[in-house]
């Protein structure tokens, strides 16, 4: 296959698959360590084995609580039956939808950015990074202009970390399934998809491709995301932050939405997981290896202890190297342009 691209870029995009795939190792790595530290006597706060009288569910945004019988669900189990689902959804976006992780790997040479997009995997370890410092950076600036955003009780450390392990699966579904989802299936049923509409659920996109659907021509889809992703920012003002958190949430809301749309529920789920279970379960394993909180981060050799400081790190260099990456690209295009509007205005005889 014919190379495409130029030697910098694919050699910027191998480096950055490479702290991906490192990120990514880490991810892995989480997952066994959140559930030792969640299950650990360690962690203070509520017992893995009490149980639960209900558990909640969202429907277009909207909280529905439901009843559970004595004895069925508890912390520990429910925690378990989450962990299990996230494991699984890894895989599936190591595996595609499109490329597997080694064929991606193969192909960034070939295919260049098409290779990283046609893997869940690789677009995860770069979108993961910097859609966390897009919602920091929101998150300060709405700070020092004075609006607060709030923040969420850490005193029973063991529910608030089953709490981050619940919320990633049922808020997906309930902000970006019965709203996006939805809007996607209706979309397929009336273009005739039949049962095969029903896959919109799972992956919007690729659904409504398969029946013929122009997928980038729906403004329906647009606003279902955008309207999702508001949504969402409301949720978190009424489910306890303040005024301000709205516009991270609302922002982060649409970097899901739009992956949901494009590449399907496993890869909203991670991304939204990566918010919640990844980052604590670090902090805890942490925290249960008797190290205290983290603090001088890259000022102190001490942070070389923590698991955290290498998820920040990777995250820090993976989202330099994407903007590096598309600082050259679009430099790239613009000399590129200028150079051919220079060679138009010549006169024949001096352009060739």
């Amino acid at each position: 296959m014919k190379s495409k691209g130029d030697p910098l870029e694919r050699a910027l995009l191998l480096a950055i698959a490479a702290l991906g795939i490192a990120l990514l190792a880490l991810a892995f790595i989480s997952m066994p360590v959140g559930a030792y530290a969640f299950f650990s006597n360690q962690i203070n706060g509520t017992s893995a084995t009490a149980n639960l009288n209900e558990l909640y569910l969202y429907v277009v945004g909207v909280q529905v609580l439901f009843p559970v019988p004595a004895g069925l669900a508890t912390l520990g189990n429910t925690f378990f039956l989450m962990w299990a689902i996230y494991v699984a959804f890894m895989v599936l976006l190591v595996r595609g939808p499109w490329y597997s992780l080694v064929k991606a790997l193969r192909s960034i040479a070939s295919d260049g950015t098409l290779a990283v997009y046609s893997s869940g995997a690789l677009v995860w370890s770069l979108a993961f990074p910097l859609t966390l410092l897009m919602a920091v950076f929101i998150d300060n600036l709405v700070t020092s202009a004075g609006v607060p955003i709030g923040s969420l009780p850490t005193v029973d450390a063991r529910f608030v970390f089953w709490q981050t392990t619940y919320a990633p699966l049922v808020e997906e579904i309930g902000f970006r399934v019965t709203i996006v989802g939805v809007v996607a299936l209706l979309m397929a049923m009336n273009a005739g998809g039949g049962w095969r509409s029903l896959w919109a659920l799972w992956h919007p996109s690729r659904a409504l491709g398969s029946i013929g659907v122009e997928t980038w021509k729906q403004p329906g889809m647009y606003a279902a995301v955008l309207g999702s992703a508001a949504i969402f920012g409301i949720a978190h003002v009424l489910g306890g932050w303040q005024i301000g958190k709205f516009f991270s949430a609302f922002a982060v809301g649409l970097v899901f939405g739009f992956l949901y749309y494009t590449h399907g529920l496993p890869l909203a789920v991670i991304m939204h997981w990566g918010f919640d279970y990844f980052g604590y379960s670090l902090f805890y394993f942490d925290q249960i290896r008797g190290l205290p909180p983290l603090s001088n981060e890259f000022t102190s050799l001490a942070s070389l202890q923590y698991t955290q400081f290498y998820s920040d790190l990777l995250t820090y260099m993976i989202s330099i190297g994407v903007l590096v990456l598309v600082v050259y690209i679009v430099g790239r295009e613009i000399v590129a342009r200028q150079r051919a509007t220079s060679a138009g205005a010549l006169p024949p005889n001096q352009a060739a």
